[in-house]
């Protein structure tokens, strides 16, 4: 008995020594604000209201100023006494008058605003770099819904879609809430960890909330949107925005505080347009509200974007830290009207943490075990921001429909359903699903595999795929894949099989057998797609696909050895032998051409090799220095690194086991995919160097063969390591060689200054190729072009200028047409 009266009095201290504030802000018409900010005056301890303007602050008992403040209106500062029972406490905002005093701007004179932004330009940096390091309480509200949704996607019936749409074709599709703990040390380093968070109808997800994502800082000069987008403060902010003075007021603590319409010098600039308020003499963002429009962000389907901030005191006499943020959108495809609002509260700042030497690793965000577990009375114990009605339905429905969609009955309902053969799928192929079990199949229609080649003719192939996956966030999996091809000219059926398994998904740890009878290129990339080879066989006579038959057993492997190691091997026995032509078929009549050899040499009467038989290791590491990664209790997902991947890769031919082979290839290559260069757009190149340490005996397809392309025809997916103009085989090499790729996306910088051409949103590309070889010596293209070609979300082509420069001394010029969608390279 002594326990249970303890467990009371304890529970009525906690009740005593807090109680909850609570209320709705308004306008003077009575309209809710959405994403006000609420906190304790010098603190940046608070919260935000929800959409319909209700908020809710956990408070100790004591006596609090508590600040109301809304982008654009007057801040109220309510005085209040917390003691054991609730208080509400409703407050209408006045929209914040401003004055423009004594300033009287001339049709001909600079307005007062650029002397503002000027001084806010000259402390920019000094703000950036203010606060050394910290530590704060983050709290991320994630809502996407749909605005409207079409009844039919073509052609089909989409109903309710499991009960998301209400009557008005509305509903929300994401909802979650998390709560982490972010670090920050400059110059740059972060670390986050997600305490808690929950993904509505779904207990065992996570939100993808997270504060480093959200972190869209004012004082950089650009923020990363796909596109840089220039800071209305930027070094180079006045080549990009024209500025108004609003007015002026002063806030709570008697600081004038300058209100500045943010104006884009050109609509189609990676530019803000809105308000942004400026304290006088201090020179800091006091807060911001801020769009992006579809032309600036240059998204499809991306409509807008509006970022509101406000920043709080937290440190006298000038340490201010963003307090609140919300981030709303606007996106719209194929008759799907989205639209979604993430809220972030950055609470109980620290600007004195202590660090250990140790604490910032290459861990920037952890999810920690059991963060899902957590139910819906804890998180109503702690949501700063109240649920809307919608989203508390949205909650108890979905919590209560997932253990019935996850159920077997359920889910063997609608794979029932999905599962039934239909004619269709003679022509498309068929899927077979048992979702309670993870077991899935799927055989495609010959019809979609029909190509030809001058060495099959016509050919199909039929595939299979079997998968069978073991948990519910498939970190275990295991595959199966065969393929049967059949070629009409040379009468060939052809088949492999290929078995996969994944033992684990945080060291990526795979193991894979292979075997099989295959017509295979002789550059093992595959330089040209089936699809394109086809076209321009049947239109041009032109068969630049060589082949060669591999009859072959592979076994190979991959894992990550340590964070940032990243290691691939593999071991083949294969007999090669040499095919020739079986067909000559064209739709092109042209009597007077015809098609070349099966041989990348060209010979007519010899082929380039003999029978070979060949035993094959290979081994590739890559090295990926204080390689970034966010961890889950049961997955590990890598990011990049400051610095470019380094690989080295060794391939061994053995002379062994009946294999006629005997020689050594070592090669390194530094590949770096992303560097930003702010508005002026980003960057990618690779350099490779390699060298035949032992050529002893070896045939054309060990040879080191380069990706060129002989075709107008492009995948701009593989032009950060291929050439344009380059013949498939004529710079093939047995001995040294070296090779460059340099392309640089310059994001509309250039053509964005030209009028209506700037409309088009076309990005302008430059892009450069390098290549050496002992035998044939240097090769060179140059190339501009433009990407983001088409209307609308479909922008799929790229077209390029290249002039290539070859051994003999010549320059040619030449044009590549390049589509921006998945090409057969099988």
């Amino acid at each position: 008995m002594k326990y249970l009266i303890l467990f009371f009095i304890l529970l009525m201290t906690v009740v005593a020594l807090n109680a909850q504030v609570s209320g709705k802000i308004t306008d003077p018409e009575g309209e809710p604000l959405p994403f006000a900010s609420v906190y304790v005056k010098g603190t940046s301890i608070g919260t935000t209201s929800n959409v319909n303007g209700e908020y809710r602050l956990e408070l100790k008992s004591g006596n609090y100023n508590l600040v109301f403040q809304y982008v654009g209106f007057k801040q109220v500062t309510k005085q209040i006494r917390i003691e054991n029972n609730p208080v509400e406490l409703d407050i209408t905002l006045q929209e914040q008058p401003v004055e423009l005093g004594e300033i009287v701007v001339k049709s001909n004179a600079e307005d007062p605003a650029y002397a503002v932004i000027r001084k806010a330009i000259e402390k920019r940096k000094y703000f950036r770099d203010l606060i050394k390091a910290y530590s704060c309480d983050v709290y991320i509200k994630g809502n996407i819904k749909f605005m409207d949704a079409p009844e039919k996607f073509f052609g089909r019936e989409l109903g309710d879609l499991g009960g998301t749409l209400d009557s008005n074709r509305q509903g929300i599709i994401y909802l979650s809430e998390s709560q982490s703990k972010l670090h920050f040390q400059e110059p740059n380093q972060y670390k986050e960890e997600m305490l808690s968070s929950k993904v509505s109808g779904n207990d065992n997800g996570f939100g993808f909330n997270r504060a480093s994502d959200m972190d869209f800082n004012l004082y950089e000069n650009t923020a990363d949107f796909s596109r840089q987008i220039v800071s209305p403060i930027a070094n180079n902010a006045l080549s990009y925005y024209r500025y108004r003075l609003i007015g002026t007021f002063l806030d709570d603590e008697g600081r004038l505080v300058n209100k500045i319409e943010v104006i884009p010098r050109r609509n189609e600039d990676p530019v803000y347009r809105g308000t942004i308020y400026i304290t006088e003499d201090v020179w800091n963002i006091q807060s911001a509200d801020l769009l992006l429009l579809q032309a600036s962000i240059n998204q499809p389907g991306l409509d807008s974007l509006t970022i509101k901030q406000v920043y709080v005191p937290v440190q006298q006499p000038d340490m201010y830290r963003i307090f609140s943020q919300a981030i709303t959108f606007r996106a719209g495809l194929f008759g799907f009207r989205l639209g979604g609002t993430f809220t972030g509260i950055y609470s109980n700042y620290n600007l004195q943490p202590n660090f250990t030497s140790n604490f910032f690793g290459n861990e920037v965000f952890k999810v920690n075990e059991g963060a899902n577990d957590k139910t819906l009375e804890f998180w109503d114990t702690i949501r700063p921001i109240p649920l809307t009605e919608e989203e508390a339905v949205d909650y108890v429905r979905k919590d209560s429909l997932q253990e019935i969609r996850e159920s077997k009955p359920y889910l063997d309902s609608i794979d029932a359903k999905n599962n039934k053969f239909k004619v269709i799928d003679i022509l498309f192929g068929y899927d077979y699903r048992n979702s309670y079990e993870r077991r899935y199949f799927n055989i495609n229609s010959p019809a979609t595999t029909v190509q030809f080649n001058t060495v099959q003719g016509w050919n199909a192939d039929l595939n299979a795929t079997y998968r069978r996956v073991f948990d519910e966030n498939s970190t275990r999996w295991w595959s199966a894949r065969g393929s049967i091809n059949y070629g009409f000219a040379d009468k060939r059926l052809r088949g492999t099989l290929g078995l996969n398994y994944r033992l684990e998904q945080k060291s990526s740890t795979q193991i894979g057998l292979s075997g099989g009878i295959d017509a295979a290129q002789f550059n093992g990339a595959n330089p040209i797609s089936k699809t394109l080879n086809t076209l321009y066989s049947l239109l041009g006579k032109e068969n630049y696909m060589k082949l060669y038959d591999k009859a072959f057993g592979r076994i190979n492997f991959q894992r990550e050895l340590v964070n940032g190691v990243f290691l691939t091997t593999a071991l083949e026995y294969a007999q090669r032998t040499p095919l020739v032509n079986r067909s000559d078929f064209s739709w092109n009549k042209n009597e007077e051409k015809s098609y070349e050899p099966n041989d990348p040499l060209g010979n007519e009467f010899i082929p380039s090799f003999e029978q070979s038989e060949a035993l094959t290791f290979t081994a590739n590491v890559r090295l990926r220095y204080k390689q970034k990664y966010i961890s889950y209790p049961d997955q590990k997902f890598n990011y990049g690194s400051d610095l470019p991947d380094l690989w080295i890769q060794y391939r061994k031919g053995i002379r062994s086991f009946g294999s006629d082979v005997n020689y050594d290839l070592i090669s390194v290559r530094i590949i770096e995919n992303y560097l930003s260069l702010g508005v002026i757009g980003t960057s990618e190149f690779q350099v490779e160097a390699g060298k035949f340490l032992n050529r002893n005996a070896l045939q054309f397809m060990d040879f080191r063969h380069f990706l060129g392309n002989q075709t107008v025809i492009g995948s701009p997916n593989r032009y950060g390591s291929s050439f344009f103009q380059l013949p498939y085989y004529e710079y093939s090499t047995n001995d040294s060689y070296l090779q460059a790729h340099f392309q640089h996306n310059f994001d509309g910088w250039i053509l964005g200054k030209i009028p209506l051409i700037r409309k088009l949103g076309w990005r302008e590309i430059f892009k450069a190729g390098f290549l050496y070889t002992k035998e044939k010596k240097d090769y060179l293209e140059l190339g501009v072009g433009l990407d983001n070609i088409g209307f609308g979300v479909f922008r799929l082509f790229r077209f390029d200028v290249v002039w290539s420069h070859n051994s003999n001394g010549k320059w040619d010029i030449g044009y590549m047409i390049g589509i921006q969608m998945p090409i057969d390279e099988d």
